[in-house]
Formats: structure tokens, sequence, C-alpha cells
């Protein structure tokens, strides 16, 4: 019978570095989904902005026959506005991050 060779000792993973990558519990997981999905949300609000303020400036260019300046004008504005609210939301979070982490004592600074 063939034994397998002796792992030296540098090699050898530790009790502490294996208990490192547990696989997170579905408290963890959900949480874990919430903050994606949130992300998400905010990120494409310049997205939404841009849309949606352009289908407002369409509608308006075809019914004042205007050819696209509120097309464009709306447009812009939506971005700007939708850019605004990711910056808005972006902060909140991180500070909330920042309350609620582990890492730091609830202090901005740290």
């Amino acid at each position: 019978m063939v034994t397998p060779p002796e792992i030296p000792e540098e090699l050898r993973i530790q009790d502490d570095e294996v208990s490192k990558y547990h696989p997170p519990s579905p408290e963890e997981e959900r949480s874990n989904r919430y903050r994606q999905a949130k992300a998400w949300s905010i990120a494409l609000n310049p997205v939404y902005g841009l849309i949606g303020m352009g289908v407002v400036g369409y509608l308006i260019d075809g019914a004042a026959d205007s050819g696209k300046l509120w097309t464009i004008t709306l447009s812009l504005i939506g971005l700007v506005g939708g850019f605004y609210l990711f910056i808005k939301e972006a902060m909140r979070l991180n500070n909330e991050q920042i309350r609620s982490s582990k890492r730091t004592d609830g202090d901005p600074d740290t």
C-alpha cells in the first residue's frame, strides 16, 4: 500500500485559516443580495433619468413639432438629475455601511 507524502509544516493549513472560508449563512446571503440589489438600483438612476425624461421630451417634440429640442434638453436634465440621485444615495449607503461595520467603531474618520 502506498502512503501519501508528508506535507511540510509551512504548507499546512491551520485551523484558524480553515474557519475563514465557511459558507455564508442564509441571513448573510439575504443581506448580501439586498446590498447588491440596492447597488444596482442606485447605479441605474442616471439611465432611468435619461430614458424617462427623454421619452417625455420626445412626446413634447411630437406634439409641438419642435424638432429634437425638448428630447435633447430633457434627456440631459434627466441624466444630470440621475447622477445627482446616484451620488446622494451612494453617500447615504456609504455612511450607513460605516456606522454598521464591524471594522470601525461607527466613526466615519476610521
